[in-house]
């Protein structure tokens, strides 16, 4: 017999393909997209510092500092502040961290 609870409540499987079109989402989002070097480059390489520190201490709540960083630096790419500012559950792999750090 199926319950009220379960005609209202999505199956478990949903929930489960939407969390990994999150992470794809996370991983896969632009690979085409280019980095304007002048963003790299200002104040002293701060960005690629920040994407570094980030990417090796697994420190992803640092995201929007590191948009933050973008924009004193010139970017005006939402897609690329949003995704830092979202609620994204960041992950290694990080489209953004790895278009900063040069990493495929």
């Amino acid at each position: 017999m199926v319950t009220e609870t379960q005609l209202t409540e999505p199956p478990a499987w949903e929930a489960t393909l939407a969390f990994q079109v999150v992470l794809l989402r996370e991983i896969f989002n632009n690979a085409f997209r280019t980095v304007d070097h002048a963003w790299l480059d200002h104040n002293g390489g701060v960005v690629r510092s920040l994407a570094q520190a980030i990417y090796e201490e697994r420190r992803f709540e640092g995201m929007p500092v590191l948009a933050d960083a973008l924009q004193e630096a010139g970017c005006s790419a939402d897609q690329i502040l949003s995704h830092c500012r979202g609620p994204n559950d960041h992950v290694l792999g990080c489209w953004v961290l790895d278009l900063f750090l040069d990493r495929e």
